[in-house]
């Protein structure tokens, strides 16, 4: 029950830090806010993140599992592979337009490089391997031609990450990318997204 009642805690914490960064961003929230909010002391708050970063990389955490369940959901569900990948790039502008406020390059900065370095690469990877089954369902399907699902979902990923700082060259921007740039980003993913598709279609 104790066990129950620390994950409780645990989880009641991170869903206050998450409503306050993605209101006022994370730059601007205190600790004393978060215990207020939720009517604890500062001392309990600690005993659960002994620092702000700690508490960060747990939002972090969170919204990542919100971000791979939305696309988890769209690969189960599936009526196309086509479909399911135009339907990630919806998925994408749509957590970034949820978290925009949530500074999520900030956070992610905070940390030590080879940390930070770690948590990139497992999104990058997670992403490939949910991408390459949307490829696998196209061949099995007989909905696009033969080819490695793997390698093309790792050159797809890698074309859809090296948009962003292609499309953000020569545009002034201090750290995290503005809500519109993200949008200038996610219309060239949907463009690159539609060359993949024709060129992966069996004619």
């Amino acid at each position: 029950m104790l066990t129950e009642n620390k994950d409780e805690m645990r989880d009641k914490i991170l869903e206050a830090a998450l409503k306050r960064f993605t209101q006022f961003g994370a730059g601007k929230t205190t600790m004393n806010e978060i215990a207020d909010d939720i009517r604890c002391s500062k001392a309990s708050l600690y005993y659960y993140f002994p620092d702000k970063n700690g508490l960060h990389n747990a939002v972090l955490a969170k919204v990542g599992e919100v971000y791979f369940n939305g696309i988890e959901d769209a690969v189960k569900n599936m009526t196309s592979a086509s479909a399911a990948l135009r339907q990630l790039i919806d998925i994408r502008h749509d957590f970034i337009q949820k978290f925009c406020r949530l500074e999520l390059f900030k956070l992610l900065k905070n940390g030590p490089p080879a940390q930070i370095a770690a948590q990139m690469n497992e999104v990058k990877e997670k992403e490939t391997a949910l991408i390459a089954r949307m490829f696998e369902k196209g061949i099995q399907d007989g909905e696009f031609i033969e080819m490695d699902p793997v390698q093309a979902a790792e050159l797809y990923n890698q074309a859809l990450i090296g948009l962003r700082f292609s499309v953000l060259q020569g545009i002034p921007h201090l750290g995290e990318p503005s809500p519109e740039e993200f949008s200038l980003i996610i219309a060239k993913q949907k463009q690159l997204a539609e060359i993949f598709i024709k060129g992966m279609q069996k004619r």
